[in-house]
Parts: C-alpha cells; structure tokens; sequence
C-alpha cells in the first residue's frame, strides 16, 4: 500500500516502530495513549453485538435442528453417508460444479463507473 500525503506517511512511520516493540513496550504505549485501547475495544464491543444479534436471529430455529443422518439427502441427490464415501477429489468436483451453478445464476447487475465499493 502507497501512502501519499504527509500524515499517512507519519502513521506509516509510526506503525513501524510499534512493530519493532516488545510486549511490554507495547503495555507501556498503551498506558500512554489510552485511545488506542479504546478504539480496540470498540471494535470488539461492535463484533461482539453482531455476535449476539446473530444468535437471536437463529434461536428461533435451535428446536428444530438436528444432526444430519446419514440417509439424509444432502449434495448433487446423494446422501451424507454416500457423499462422504467419495473420494475427496469428487466430493471437490461436486462443490465445484454446485459453485460455478450458483455463480451463472446470479443477476449481474450494472454499476455507475464512478461507484465505490462500501468499507468493511
């Protein structure tokens, strides 16, 4: 990554003398600059919420799952036990072609030249 103004090039130079600290350098820098804690946990509070928002999303569904059976239909109108009784390379070349299926099947949509992608 290129960085091309003089802040981003000052973080950059920053960044590579954090590396080169040793674990208690680091707790003493922390101790220092208590926002960097801070924005970390942030991060981790946010991750943690969508965590929680995930399992109340499922716990709706936790009563009627279960463990799949082997004589379960399962990929390519075969079973569990039948699936996993193949050789590794053709358990591959199943999820290939169910891969390449779900991609020619996807709408392609148009997008403006000057479109930008969002942050993750």
């Amino acid at each position: 990554m290129t960085m091309t103004n003089t802040s981003s090039r000052h973080v950059q130079q920053v960044a590579e003398l954090i590396r080169r600290l040793n674990r208690d350098e680091i707790r003493q820098l922390i101790r220092l600059v208590p926002p960097l804690l801070e924005e970390r946990e942030k991060t981790i509070g946010r991750r943690d919420g969508l965590t929680q928002w995930a399992r109340e999303q499922m716990a709706p569904y936790a009563n009627q799952a279960r463990p799949m059976q082997p004589q379960d239909a399962f990929l390519s109108d075969t079973t569990v036990e039948a699936y996993f009784a193949l050789a590794e390379a053709e358990r591959e070349r199943i999820w290939d072609e169910l891969y390449a299926a779900a991609i020619e099947s996807t709408k392609e949509r148009e997008v403006k030249p000057d479109a930008i992608a969002p942050a993750r």
